[in-house]
C-alpha cells in the first residue's frame, strides 16, 4: 500500500490516503457479523488509521485503487466507510464518558481516603511528635492518603487525551471523501 499523497487536482486543502486493493474484500468484510466492529476489515482499519494520524489539520480523502475491470458500487462503499467511522466515533465517545464517570467515582473515593488519613494523622500526633513510632505512623497515613488520589489525578490530567484524539480522528475519517479508481 502506498503512503499518504497530496491531492493532485490543483488544491492542496485535502490529503489523500491511497489504498490499493486487489478486490473489495481487502477493505470491507463481505458478511460483517454483529460481533465484529464493523464492515471495514481490521487490516484496512489499521492502515487507514496509521496514515490518517500523519495528516494534520486538513480534510482527509480516501482513494481506493482497484485493478482494471473490478467495479464496485461507489455509493455503497462510501456509506459503509462513513458509517463505520461514525460508529467508531460514537464508541470512542462512550469510552470517554465512561472514563470520566470512573474518574469521578475514583475522585470521591480518593478524597474520602485522603481526608480520613489526614484526620487520623492529626489524631495520632501527640504533642511530642519527635517520637519515632508516631512520626512513622503520621507520615505513612499522609502518604497513603495522597497515593489514593493518584488514579483520579492521572485520569483527569492525562488519560482522556488519547481518547479525544482518537474520537476526533474518527470524525475526520467519517467526513472523508471516498473515491474509487
Amino acid at each position: 500500500m502506498r503512503s499518504t499523497a497530496p491531492k493532485t487536482d490543483g488544491s492542496s486543502t485535502d490529503e489523500t490516503i491511497v489504498i490499493p486493493l486487489r478486490d473489495l474484500s481487502d477493505l470491507l468484510n463481505p458478511d460483517p457479523s454483529p460481533l465484529l466492529d464493523g464492515p471495514v476489515t481490521p487490516e484496512a482499519m489499521a492502515y487507514i488509521l496509521g496514515k490518517a494520524k500523519q495528516v494534520r489539520r486538513t480534510p482527509i480523502r480516501l482513494e481506493l485503487v482497484l485493478p482494471p475491470g473490478v467495479r464496485v458500487p461507489e455509493a455503497d462503499v462510501l456509506g459503509a466507510i462513513n458509517s463505520h467511522f461514525r460508529n467508531a466515533e460514537k464508541t470512542e465517545d462512550a469510552n470517554l464518558r465512561e472514563l470520566f464517570r470512573y474518574g469521578f467515582k475514583a475522585l470521591l473515593i480518593g478524597l474520602l481516603i485522603v481526608s480520613t488519613c489526614l484526620l487520623l494523622a492529626w489524631y495520632f500526633s501527640p504533642d511530642d511528635s519527635t517520637r519515632p513510632f508516631f512520626r512513622l505512623l503520621q507520615e505513612s497515613l499522609i502518604i497513603l492518603g495522597w497515593v489514593s488520589m493518584w488514579r483520579p489525578i492521572e485520569i483527569f490530567l492525562y488519560e482522556w487525551l488519547p481518547l479525544v484524539r482518537r474520537r476526533n480522528l474518527f470524525l475526520r475519517l467519517a467526513d472523508a471523501k471516498v473515491t474509487v479508481r
